[in-house]
């Protein structure tokens, strides 16, 4: 069951290039916030909203982002290998050029993301070139 109240509220903070690996920001509020080039590694940011966020080049490898509102994020170069994304809404994000891999990259929610993403699946060896997803 999602919190029902955000424990951090970040929103339109500027963290640019900032060290947050490991931390808990579970249903941490981030909306808006400028998060290009941070180091997101291992964070817990289950149920968090990081609706129109910048993201833009930071590492999420092996982040928690269960259940996470990223409608709108602009994630270009981001690398989300590892991360958990079940149940994180993609709808309207920018990803091009974005690494993702894991087994569950086919339950995302990315209506209206934009096309051009490098999505690794599971059982491909190399990078491919992820077709526009349609309604």
């Amino acid at each position: 069951m999602e919190p029902q109240n955000p424990r951090l509220d970040w929103r339109g903070t500027d963290l640019r290039g900032v060290n947050l690996q490991g931390v808990n920001l579970e249903s941490a509020d981030l909306r808006g916030a400028d998060l290009r080039g941070v180091n997101m590694s291992r964070v817990n940011l289950r149920y968090a909203d990081l609706r129109g966020a910048s993201i833009q080049q930071a590492n999420f490898q092996n982040a928690n982002l269960y259940g996470a509102k990223m409608q709108g994020v602009e994630a270009q170069m981001t690398d989300f290998r590892g991360t958990d994304l079940r149940q994180a809404n993609l709808a309207g994000a920018y990803l091009d050029g974005a690494m993702m891999s894991g087994p569950d990259i086919a339950k995302l929610l990315f209506q209206e993301a934009v096309r051009g993403n490098e999505v690794k699946e599971p059982s491909a060896p190399e990078y491919t070139k992820a077709r526009e997803i349609e309604r």
